[in-house]
């Protein structure tokens, strides 16, 4: 399939994305739209995870680094041509903290000072925060302690800005298509539900000279077999999530696919107010008896990392506790120590997963494991992203397959995830001595000992279990050869403004074999 003459990217973006909101965005299909649509304060460059200009041009931090204050640009505005002020930050920010928004990324603020009490309602006046337009194109945060990473923060998609005066007049249906107005390179030009999105570039985007494609095509397809077959066809120019297993051997022939290593964890979570699984010896014993190299070298063969930590290994000066093998034997002695010997009355639980080929291939393994070593039966429950999503929120499930990316270069963006008031904590493990050490290494001014602090609360995940890491992704991706602009990155994110088509490349539809395969 060929555009006509157009400067056209398409991509399949897995499920329908469930929010355009960016106060209410969580999941990955939410970000690549949001990247789109909208911008932060900084943009950041992935390949070298330092902070570029966004909306704001420049900025300072105190000697303290407690204090930020940015300096808006001026020709920064709406799609609606109207201007973009600090206000508008002040707004947006201030929105995701509201309790009434209910917003699952509202932790990320906390570091704002208020920014907790606010969002747990002991402050109730949003002057008290930490956030001040000092004019319009000036803003001033105030932080309760020195964040690393805050920097990086700012181009996350909760913190983007949201348009106050389109929020106010259309409420919860302000991103309904004819309504959203955006900052970013490109504007909603089209949806059909559960089909498509359709992006044009934004003649008002400050930087839409350097914008080189005209129009964006987001598939929303969450089966891989058929995204596949829509990626040989010529119908997408990137595909990327999860192949079928029995592809990759076939595909990694081909210059379009590419692999790399990236910042995020496939695990599954365990509804601890569901008894047995309040229990931790019963929660340990499940653990021990899943074999996860079993998962990743015969079943998936991504090149995924199998491992029992809930960090993955690759961030600076981290480094995880010991996690323990795979032992069948001492996951049987557990669960006959919490009263279940040889399975004895154990109930039967069900694992919850959303739509995708790979995912029930897992489930149906681990089912496998869990009745051939411990001699306990699981059913399985499959459900669209949507009411997965729902039933992960709703603590409606006994264990869920679930998988995080870092949204920062800092393994606080994964401990952090389980303390008791994070909003995706989907666990209903609430644990004291975890939040003090969270905490505490907020407070730490050494690097060194703060990393220290965060391996003690990644030991104390380990040893209680609410989750069950299986290992760390492997981004595999197809990629047609005309594309340029792409830069792998240990986030996983890609950029849209910074891609383009090579005109002079012909769609034929078909992967390019490697010299010599």
């Amino acid at each position: 399939m060929e555009p006509s003459g157009e400067n056209v990217f398409r991509f399949n973006n897995g499920a329908e994305p469930e929010y355009l909101d960016p106060a209410l965005m969580v999941g990955q299909p939410d970000g690549r739209v949001a990247q789109l649509l909208f911008e932060g304060l900084t943009a950041m460059d992935y390949a070298t995870l330092q902070a570029q200009p966004g909306v704001a041009e420049r900025w300072e931090i105190s000697p303290d680094q407690l204090t930020y204050t940015f300096h808006l640009r001026k020709n920064a505005v709406w799609s609606d041509g109207r201007p973009l002020t600090a206000r508008d930050f002040v707004y947006s920010w201030t929105r995701v903290l509201d309790p009434k928004t209910a917003s699952r990324y509202a932790s990320h603020l906390y570091h704002l000072v208020n920014g907790e009490e606010f969002n747990q309602g002991l402050v109730k006046d949003s002057s008290q925060l930490g956030l001040r337009a000092l004019d319009d194109y000036t803003l001033e945060v105030r932080l309760r302690e020195s964040v690393p990473y805050f920097l990086f923060l700012t181009s996350f998609f909760t913190l983007y800005p949201v348009p106050a005066h389109v929020v106010e007049k259309f409420g919860m249906h302000w991103t309904d298509p004819a309504h959203i107005v955006g900052n970013g390179p490109f504007l909603l030009a089209g949806h059909r539900s559960h089909a498509r999105f359709e992006f044009m570039r934004n003649p008002r985007y400050w930087n839409r000279d350097k914008v080189r494609l005209e129009r964006v095509i987001a598939y929303s397809v969450d089966y891989n077999y058929t995204s596949a077959n829509m990626y040989e066809a010529g119908m997408v120019d990137w595909l990327p999530g999860s192949f079928p297993a029995e592809y990759v051997p076939h595909l990694r022939r081909f210059r379009d696919f590419h692999t790399n290593a990236f910042l995020a964890v496939y695990y599954y979570s365990f509804n601890v107010t569901h008894p047995p699984l309040d229990n931790p010896l019963v929660r340990r014993a499940l653990s021990l008896a899943v074999d996860r190299r079993a998962l990743t070298d015969e079943l998936l063969r991504g090149g995924q990392i199998p491992g029992a930590n809930f960090v993955p290994t690759d961030f600076p000066s981290y480094h995880s506790p010991p996690a323990p093998p795979y032992d069948p034997a001492e996951a049987a002695r557990l669960l006959a120590k919490a009263g279940y010997p040889n399975g004895k009355g154990f109930p039967r639980l069900e694992i919850l997963f959303n739509t995708l080929e790979s995912h029930r291939k897992i489930a149906e393994a681990i089912q496998q494991m869990w009745a051939k070593n411990l001699n306990i039966q699981v059913s399985l429950r499959n459900e669209e992203w949507a009411s997965y999503l729902k039933s992960l929120t709703n603590l409606d499930y006994d264990i869920a397959r679930q998988g995080w990316i870092a949204d920062y270069p800092d393994p606080t963006t994964f401990t952090d995830l389980m303390e008791s008031t994070n909003g995706n904590n989907h666990t209903g493990w609430k644990n004291p001595e975890y939040d003090r050490l969270l905490a505490t290494a907020r407070q730490e001014a050494d690097p060194a000992r703060r990393m220290e602090i965060l391996q003690r609360s990644e030991a104390l995940l380990i040893e209680q279990a609410p989750v069950l890491p299986l290992y760390t992704y492997a981004s595999n991706w197809l990629l047609k050869p005309y594309v340029r602009g792409f830069r792998p990155n240990s986030l996983d994110q890609y950029p849209l403004n910074e891609v383009w088509i090579e005109k002079q490349w012909e769609r034929d539809g078909q992967p390019q074999e490697r010299a010599g395969d």
